[in-house]
């Protein structure tokens, strides 16, 4: 027998995780391109990477008896997703063929005795390698079922013509499982010589790998029908809890008072807690009650790990291996089972199908350590000839709607064509079976799809189109599917069609794409326009400020609290990374208090901070200094604040403003109030002369018009007396004055929010400003904080009065007002009844269409959203929000954040933003190239939101004209000038005739 030597060692590879398994390729994964839950834009936020991690251990290949040089052959040579041999689970595959012995040397770099069993090879009782009936060395503890740390064992193998097929081999010393399901496993291919080689040689391994286990309050491990876990919580808190097995969650919430006992049960079909959120007081003791058949932990979210379900190391496509071959390519699987647990799985093949027996299959069940051998042909992107005589839809109107074609490449091997007369079906052709890939006989012959499936004929004025289809492999229990445990074949072919066949096409050609996971929105079929709120995980800070860089991350700041009886909190902001969802770890720490300071955006995209609290406790209010927040585009999270010049008056809960030629104006705080305004142009801060004017409330709401005004709207933090709005104009650089203008319908505004939006598509620029809610004060036939009141501008000021729009569905005091990019108005949080602490919060969203003067109720939050609360426009469209005030709970500060899906995102394809200009002058034309430039209705642009307390005088929503179009172009004219648009940043947006948003593009406005 030919001898041949083969070096494995054992290897831990730490901080594994089966969703990013090396660091240095991160681009790689992250990924689930089947949008499961919580993965809804194909990313794995980062607290899944960690949940998901784990110190793995592997069977490394060396080409040396020395150890130093590892063999780096890929195991599947077409996965473009395997990470590098260093970071790779399974550790190795060994091919042989019979007439060889194997010397197979093991060296355990484990800290615990370790031992190789390999399945199915001829060996003696010296490399069973199964403990304890192994065998002891001569000299020494060292043994073949127990190789001790350091040490080495070599295991003998015969390969003769009976092992011809695929064995797995894997650790058989102590808790076999354990080790397995850390990755120490792999295969042995015995290939028949026999056979015809296949083109491409696939190992496939199903299994499992458990995560660390950290601190977790409480996990119940696996729990089966009918059994109980219970938990006693002692402490008051909220305590999110999870199955470590299926997506389903809970949450537990522990009050000074509340019931001492609570039960859940635990159903299937869904799997889900029947009560997922539950109010208990301190001491009660909370049972889980088994009530399905499948197997489920409890499991307290904070510190438990989660358990993947694994294809080749890997979990969820985009990080399982994605299998590139062109249409035709004969495949060798090699499938094993190395998930030793109680869960059976079977290996299913989209596309394709192999022999098995006397019957073809596409699916095929095995129990734990099984493998076998499957036989496949790749199958065509599409079917040839074309199926021109579907009764499908017919295609209207020209080629546009498909792909273009491509002349110069794209694909992965020679052409293959449409044909109407040159096809075969598969009974036509024939092939030698592989013994090994039927469980009956292996003198049967295996039948194969002809690569007439890709057939050549050549046609006149035909086009090249090089196609790529996504098929997929998984284990068909539906849960381990869902859970991760699915790959990818992509399928590759090229064909030549007529103008003609493309026409009569019911589907667009699916030609090949750069993206890693398709580019489809998670509701295709248009769904129903449901919004809805998906909670994250918490902030470690209390958010109170909230500010939209130009980079679309998000500022997050608070400060200390007002709170004399409460430890202050840390003077850091933080920012939440829109990629993740998450909460970038760097701490930017604040220069001093800046608790309930205000806020806008400079012309370069620098964040002003003024005033604010200088206490630790939040008391005082005398803080006139100021600080300018510079964002860092390379690392998000590294931004830093600077000194700027002081104000001449301290300003606690004031209001800043930009006007046209891009200086800042100060108003009002305290204490005592300021009456007298400043402005801030880089330098030094000046006074307005003649603009002295005492608010009743802080924060008062001030917008700056397209004719130079800048309007009081009475919305603001504290009580004004009467019903008297007012502008304040500019009579020189650093003069001004005041007048009187308009009254509105209702006594107060206090804790209401106003916003401006203006059409630039009519001349004049008409202008509508708006007030939401608020109303605390002031008598109580008088007050309505279900209202809302408008006054329209067309032009300039002269000539507009105040006017009571349709009320809100719930009156809100503390309310937050988000316009949107199809020119709805979203109204978030509040409290019905009484001022700031109110207990008595809003979580029904509402949504008003200023055209038909309609409101509509949506999804409802799952946190209060009052007094100290942020909401913030994001570039996809969606919402942020975040703090808050919860009283009588568990987090009165709330550091619970939540993100806003609104309608449009269930409504179908967005539309897309090609490209655009970064930067534009007021004026001035430009283009926004976009191939959906026919079904276009609208060009927005909207400042980035900065905002605490209800108060943001910076956001405004500016519909541009569209002046002309062709089939990928959109052109339009940028504001006319700084009152229109402060200079500044804005996002972009493109809206269609559906009115669903494209994501925005920032460009700077100067």
């Amino acid at each position: 027998m030919n001898v041949r030597h083969i070096y494995l060692k054992i290897e831990a590879i730490p901080n594994y995780s089966p969703v990013a398994p090396d660091d240095a390729e991160h681009h790689k994964h992250r990924l689930d391109c089947m949008r499961n839950m919580e993965h809804s834009d194909t990313t794995i936020p980062q607290t899944e990477v960690d949940r998901r991690s784990l110190d793995a251990l592997v069977y490394h290949e060396y080409l040396d008896a020395a150890y130093t040089v590892i063999k780096n052959t890929p195991l599947i040579a077409a996965d473009i997703n395997e990470p590098r041999v260093e970071r790779r689970i399974p550790g190795t595959v060994i091919y042989t063929q019979p007439g060889e012995r194997l010397y197979i040397h093991v060296l355990n770099g484990d800290s615990k005795p370790r031992s190789l069993h390999v399945h199915g090879l001829h060996y003696g009782i010296d490399s069973d390698g199964a403990w304890p009936f192994g065998v002891q060395e001569q000299d020494g503890p060292n043994r073949s079922d127990a190789i001790c740390p350091g040490d080495q064992w070599c295991y003998i193998f015969d390969v003769k013509e009976d092992t011809i097929g695929a064995w797995p081999f894997h650790d058989h010393h102590m808790h076999i499982e354990e080790a397995v399901k850390r990755g120490l496993f792999g295969g042995i291919v015995v290939r028949d010589p026999h056979c015809d080689k296949a083109d491409l040689e696939v190992p496939i391994f199903f299994h499992r790998l458990t995560a660390k286990v950290g601190n977790a309050l409480f996990d119940s491990g696996s729990l089966d029908a009918g059994d109980l876990f219970t938990f006693t919580f002692n402490q008051e808190g909220t305590f999110e809890y999870y199955c470590r097995f299926h997506p389903m969650q809970g949450r537990v919430r522990v009050t000074a008072a509340g019931p001492l006992t609570a039960t859940i049960n635990i159903l299937d079909t869904p799997a889900r807690f029947e009560l997922d959120d539950i109010t208990v007081g301190a001491g009660a003791v909370v049972t889980w009650n088994h009530a399905g058949n499948q197997p489920h932990t409890v499991t307290e979210r904070s510190g438990a790990g989660l358990e993947s379900y694994a294809i080749n190391g890997r979990t969820f496509s985009g990080n399982t291996p994605t299998i590139v071959a062109k249409c035709g390519t004969r495949v060798r699987w090699y499938v094993f089972n190395l998930d030793l647990g109680m869960l059976w799985h079977n290996f299913h093949l989209h596309g394709q199908r192999w022999r098995w027996g006397n019957e073809w299959i596409d699916t095929r069940s095995f129990g734990p350590a099984e493998s076998f051998v499957a036989d496949t042909i790749v199958p065509p992107v599409i079917l040839m000839p074309l199926p021109l005589d579907c009764a499908c839809k017919p295609h209207e109107g020209d080629t546009h709607s498909h792909s273009s074609p491509t002349e110069e490449g794209g694909g992965h091997g020679p052409s293959h064509h449409g044909s109407e007369g040159n096809y075969r079906s598969v009974s036509e052709t024939e092939s030698k079976q592989s013994p090994h890939s039927s469980s009956s006989t292996s003198d049967h012959k295996q039948e194969y799809p002809s690569n007439g499936a890709c057939s050549d004929q050549y046609g006149k004025k035909r086009k090249k189109y090089c196609l790529q289809g996504d098929f997929l492999i998984h284990c068909h229990v539906e849960m381990h599917m869902m859970e991760g445990m699915v790959a990818v074949l992509r399928a590759t072919q090229e064909v030549e069609l007529s103008d003609e066949e493309l026409k009569r096409i019911c589907y667009q050609l699916p030609t090949v794409h750069a993206h890693q996971c398709p580019e489809v929105d998670h509701h295709p079929c248009g769904g129903d326009g449901q919004d809805s709120w998906e909670l994250l995980n918490p902030s470690p800070i209390f958010v109170v400020h909230g500010a939209l860089l130009n980079t679309g991350h998000v500022l997050l700041f608070s400060g200390a609290t007002e709170s004399l009886d409460r430890v202050a909190y840390p003077l850091e902001a933080r920012v939440w990374d829109p990629a993740t969802k998450q909460i970038m770890p760097g701490i930017i720490t604040l220069p001093e208090d800046l608790f309930c300071s205000g806020h806008t955006f400079l012309s370069d995209g620098r964040l002003l901070v003024i005033g604010g609290d200088t206490t630790p406790t939040g008391q005082g209010h005398s803080n006139n200094r100021c600080y300018i927040y510079t964002p860092n585009a390379a690392n998000p999270d590294g931004g830093t604040f600077s000194p700027a010049t002081n104000m001449t008056n301290a300003r606690w809960y004031p209001t800043a403003v930009s006007l046209n030629d891009g200086r800042i104006l100060a108003f009002s705080g305290g204490h005592p109030v300021a009456a007298q305004v400043e402005i801030f142009g880089g330098g030094a801060w000046a006074p307005i002369a003649g603009a002295s004017r005492s608010f009743d409330e802080l924060y008062p709401g001030m917008h700056l018009l397209p004719s130079g005004e800048i309007f009081y709207t009475r919305a603001g933090w504290a009580g004004a007396n009467g019903t008297q709005t007012a502008y304040l104009t500019m009579t020189g650089p650093n003069s001004g004055n005041w007048t009187d203008y308009g009254q509105q319908q209702f006594y107060d505004r206090q804790e209401g929010m106003s916003l401006l939006m203006l059409d630039t598509t009519v001349n004049p620029v008409r202008t509508h400003l708006y007030v939401f809610g608020g109303g605390v004060s002031g008598p109580a036939t008088a007050r309505n904080n279900a209202t809302a009141e408008v006054i329209e501008f067309n032009g300039g000021i002269a000539g507009a009065a105040w006017t009571r729009t349709a009320d809100m569905n719930f009156g809100r005091t503390n309310v937050n007002a988000v316009v949107l990019p199809t020119g709805k108005i979203l109204i978030i949080g509040g409290h019905s009844n009484g001022q700031k602490w109110s207990p008595t919060p809003v979580l029904e969203t509402e949504i008003y269409d200023p055209a038909i003067n309609t409101w509509t109720v949506g999804a409802p939050l799952n946190f209060p959203r009052q007094y100290h609360s942020v909401c913030i426009l994001l570039p996809d469209g969606k919402v942020l929000a975040a703090g808050g005030v919860a009283p009588g709970t568990a987090d009165p500060d709330q550091h619970s954040v939540e993100l806003y899906s609104p309608g449009y995102l269930s409504l179908g394809t967005r539309p897309v933003i090609t490209n655009a200009p970064p930067a534009v002058t007021y004026a001035s034309i430009f283009v926004i190239e976009t191939t959906q430039a026919a079904d276009i209705n609208a060009v927005v642009l909207i400042a980035p939101i900065s905002v605490t307390h209800h108060t943001d005088a910076g956001q405004r929503y500016i519909k541009l004209p569209i002046n002309s179009r062709t089939a990928t172009t959109l052109e339009t004219t940028a504001p006319a000038h700084g009152n229109i648009a402060p200079p500044g940043y804005y996002m972009l947006f493109i809206v269609d005739n559906q009115n669903v948003p494209s994501e925005a593009r920032f460009v700077l406005i100067s």
